[in-house]
Parts: structure tokens; C-alpha cells; sequence
């Protein structure tokens, strides 16, 4: 099936009703379905995000009509429910951008204007999901609420006043018009706000991993949730499938157990008080080449571009950098804390974050902060009750305490000119993979294999198995200095056209690894 025949098959089953969402590879819900096997009905199906063409988030925020005057034309809370005086924290109970603060409150959203200690008042919402919502996550331009079953609705517009807030139950590809999803891990149980998070990615520019900056002009909409263990985090966008194939390999080498998350720039903390950060999405990983011009190579001293059309097209200016940044060590806290963690906007920039995470100092209860690429944290106290769990929070590094345990993969092939190719403890949705390239006189040379997921038109399972799963990347072999050994820059020029950074496609099965550049097929030990 072609390309066009895909998007077109699928808007058919979009246009007559037929509801199917994809969780673990399988459809869990269909037209026939009964309660909580589908998004709620009542809510829309389309939204000003999927309205405005060519892109979601691209002219994105509309100006408000009346501005925070609107606010006032929302009924107001009922008596005796209980607000925060502010809204320093987003997770699954608040959170805030620019221009609003919303709160739930018994299934309900509430909200007032940012920064203005006003009168909170209920946020429009249709009626069978009012009551019902179990999490919410802000950030940017929008605000994604998740039913009881998992269910998640998006509400954009909420840089601009309410009159232009509205609700849509569709999420996943193509284009925003998948019939629904669901948060990971939700069908069976309750949802776990602390384990999902919305981004909305709407900076004006980012650096890559080599320090290049790039103009962006589009926003860019990812949920992330954590797996059941803590060592997975998938990532679901509005354009790719509906399924859960897609994952940010986690920190070190995808061991780390992570207890929360949180979205924009993706931020996780484990059960000891280890926080790393990581920015990562479609566009930064690689994998959307339509806005995006990527290279694995050195670039040398090239310009950044002065927008994101003459970036894409003009090779006198940098293409974004691969392999994406990596995952970043954030400094312990020093000081008592909660599973509570958080990340907001600051600036133009995709850098521009401020951390945040709940706790105590000097018996006073707030929060602690400090800038993404700030050396040290501060506490800003507000005397709250502390909602998050109690966080062990020794000053050590404890990340190795719970680290899962290696994948156990081994691929192991032979490539032209008697080499061999090793890979020990594969890991798909990692960025970077150690691999050991021996000679055919028994030396072992430390390479590296850099990869990154594809785009997609149809859901697949998640991780490996009999499908092969294509992903992009170099092999890049300048750690074992090809320069200083003659036997290994034999093998550069014979085989990687003389290129010790080698572009490369590669296809993933749970038994093999073949490398299409290097004709070779690696199989599972």
C-alpha cells in the first residue's frame, strides 16, 4: 500500500465513525465498544489545532478576542472547594503557561489568568467530561486531560482567553485525526499522573548537540509516560501512529528506573533523588526530514540560518547535528524533597527551562528551582502542604541502585574482508549503541553505531519482534583513531568509502540486525 492510500484509509475510517486505538501492538476499542473502551462521546472531534493548515501549532496561539476580560464570563468555582493561592508546579493536578493556571478538583478544571490571585471559575468543558477527569498536564498552548480509563482530550488555544479554548478527543496520525488514545499503562488501572506529561514545544530556536542554534517556526505537541518499571518512556505525537513503538531512550543506556517525569524538555527523577534531562522530539532526534536537514558528519564553522526554509535547503548553513543531545546529570538537591517534580518555559528558546521540584527547607514547605544548564539549586518557600511522596535524597549519586538489568541482546555478524561486528546488550531506542569491530587479525576496535526512529504511517507493535523495525544512523569508528592504525584505516577506505562517520540504514528484529551499507546481517546470539 502506498503512502497516499495509508493517510487516505485511515481519514476514511476517521470520516464513518469506526473508533480503533492501538495499545502493545493491538486494537483495544471499536465502534461497538461499551463504556471506557472509547474516548467519551460528547467531546469533538476536531479542534483549531487540526483546523488551521499546513501544520498544528504553526500560526498557533490565535489572538485572544477580549483577552482575560473573558475569564470573567466563566461561571465561578462553587463554594468550598479548596484552591492553591498560586500555581508554582505543573503536574497531574495544576499547572500554568504564560497567560493561565488551571487546577482539578474533584474530576473538574478550574482556571483564572496567571498571576492574578483572581477568582477561580470552571473551565468550559463538555459535559460528560466534566466530573470525569483523573489527570491534567499543561504546557505551551495546550492542555491534555485524561478520563478515568485513560482516555486523553486536548484543549488548545489556552495562550488566548476562553472564548477560543476548545476541546478535541482526536490524537495520533494522520494529521491529528486519529479517533483516540489512551495514556500508557491505563486500561487496567488507575491513571498515574506523576508518570505522564504534555509538551508543547513552541521555542523559536534550539542547539543541537555540536552547539549549531536552529530557527524553528512550528510548535511541536508530545505526551511522554513512563513504562510500568520506570525504564521506558514512550512518546506519543498527534501526527505519528496510535500506538506506543516510539520511545526516548532513557539514561544510562536506558537502565535508569525513573519514578516521575515531566514534559517540554523531558525531566525524570528516580526513587533517590537522581534527576536527568533530556531535549528530545521528532525534530531534534532525526526523524522528520520534511522541516528537518540532519547530518551525522562534522560541519566545521558553518552559520546558523536565519529561518527554518533557508535551513532546510541551503547547505551554507548547518543542518541539525546527530546523533541528539544526550541525557544530562542534574546536581542533587540539598535538601529534603518529593516525588513532585516539574519543568516550565523561561524563554524564546527550547533551553530556556526552569526546574522545579517540591520539598522543604528550615521546616518551611515550596519548592526548589534553577535554571536548565544552572549549576545549583534554590529554594523558594510557599507553605503549602506537600502533596508529592517523600523522596530518599542522600547526596551521593545513587542511580546504579536501581538500574534494571542489561537487555542480554547480543548481534554478532561477519562483514566484508573477514571483519566481524558485535553488539553487546542491544538497545533499539537508544541514540548510541558500543559495539566492538574485530579484525581478521583478532584486534578489537571500540566503534559506535548512532541511530534514530523513523517517520511511520501505520502503528506497529512496541519494541522488537518479527517486524522489522528501519531506523537511520552512522557507524562512527574515530574512537579507535582509524588515523594512527593502518589494518583499521584499510577498513575505513574499503568499506566506508573512506569516511570515518558512516551513514548507514539499519533494520531491528528481535533475531537480527541488518546493516544495508555494510551488507551484512547480524544475528542474534
Amino acid at each position: 500500500m502506498t503512502g497516499l492510500s495509508v493517510w487516505k484509509s485511515v481519514a476514511a475510517m476517521v470520516a464513518v465513525g469506526v473508533v480503533v486505538a492501538v495499545h502493545d501492538g493491538g486494537a483495544v476499542a471499536n465502534a461497538d465498544a461499551g463504556a471506557g473502551t472509547r474516548p467519551l462521546g460528547c467531546v469533538p472531534a476536531m479542534s483549531t489545532l487540526q483546523a488551521i493548515p499546513p501544520s498544528p501549532g504553526l500560526f498557533l496561539p490565535l489572538a485572544s478576542i477580549r483577552g482575560v476580560a473573558e475569564f470573567d464570563d466563566l461561571p465561578a468555582a462553587p463554594a468550598g472547594v479548596s484552591f492553591p493561592p498560586n500555581v508554582e508546579l505543573r503536574d497531574g493536578t495544576q499547572g500554568f503557561n504564560s497567560f493561565a493556571e488551571v487546577v482539578l478538583r474533584d474530576g473538574s478544571l478550574y482556571t483564572r489568568p496567571r498571576g492574578s490571585e483572581g477568582t477561580w471559575r470552571k473551565v468550559p468543558t463538555p459535559g460528560c467530561l466534566d466530573g470525569q477527569v483523573a489527570a491534567v498536564s499543561v504546557d505551551g498552548n495546550m492542555l491534555v486531560a485524561a478520563d478515568h480509563n485513560g482516555w486523553i482530550y486536548s484543549m488548545d488555544n489556552l495562550l488566548s482567553g476562553p472564548m477560543l479554548w476548545n476541546w478535541t478527543f482526536s490524537y495520533g496520525g494522520p494529521i491529528w485525526l486519529w479517533p483516540g488514545e489512551q495514556v500508557p499503562g491505563t486500561g487496567d488501572g488507575p491513571v498515574a499522573s506523576s508518570r505522564w506529561a504534555i509538551g508543547h514545544r513552541m521555542s523559536k530556536s534550539f542547539e543541537d548537540a555540536k552547539g549549531y542554534n536552529h530557527p524553528t517556526q512550528a510548535g511541536l505537541v508530545e505526551l511522554v509516560a513512563l513504562s510500568q518499571d520506570g525504564s521506558r518512556i514512550t512518546y506519543q505525537d498527534p501526527w505519528l501512529p496510535a500506538d506506543l513503538s516510539y520511545e526516548i531512550g532513557g539514561p544510562l543506556g536506558g537502565r535508569f528506573v525513573s519514578e516521575s517525569v515531566s514534559g517540554s524538555v523531558t525531566f525524570v527523577m528516580n526513587r533517590y533523588g537522581d534527576m536527568f534531562t533530556r531535549k528530545y522530539d521528532l525534530d531534534m532526534a532525526g526523524s522528520n526530514h520534511i522541516p528537518g536537514r540532519y547530518t551525522w558528519q562534522d560541519q566545521g564553522p558553518l552559520p546558523s540560518a536565519p529561518d527554518q526554509l533557508t535551513e532546510r535547503f541551503n547547505p551554507a548553513y548547518a543542518a541539525i547535528s546527530l546523533p541528539a543531545e544526550d541525557w544530562q546529570p542534574q546536581p542533587k538537591i540539598p535538601g529534603e524533597i518529593t516525588s513532585r517534580i516539574s519543568i516550565h518555559v523561561t524563554g524564546d528558546a527550547a533551553e530556556n527551562r526552569e526546574l522545579r521540584v517540591e520539598g522543604t527547607q528550615g521546616g518551611r514547605t515550596g519548592y526548589w528551582h534553577k535554571d536548565l544548564r544552572g549549576p545549583a539549586w534554590e529554594f523558594t518557600a510557599d507553605d503549602q502542604p506537600l502533596t508529592g511522596s517523600p523522596v530518599q535524597n542522600p547526596t551521593s549519586d545513587m542511580s546504579a541502585r536501581t538500574l534494571v538489568d542489561p537487555t542480554g541482546i547480543t548481534f554478532r555478524g561477519g562483514l566484508p574482508g573477514g571483519w566481524t561486528l558485535r553488539f553487546d546488550d542491544f538497545d533499539w531506542a537508544q541514540t548510541k549503541h558500543p559495539a566492538t569491530l574485530t579484525s581478521p587479525t583478532g584486534r578489537d576496535y571500540p566503534v559506535q553505531l548512532y541511530t534514530t526512529d523513523g517517520l511511520r504511517l501505520l502503528p506497529r507493535a512496541a519494541g522488537l519482534d518479527d517486524n522489522p523495525r528501519e531506523l537511520e544512523g552512522a557507524l562512527d569508528v574515530r574512537e579507535a583513531n582509524p588515523a594512527d592504525d593502518p589494518e583499521l584505516a584499510g577498513f575505513v577506505n574499503a568499506q566506508l568509502s573512506g569516511r570515518p562517520v558512516y551513514e548507514v540504514t539499519v533494520q531491528a528484529t528481535r533475531s537480527q540486525l541488518a546493516v544495508a551499507a555494510l551488507a551484512t546481517t547480524l544475528t542474534r546470539d
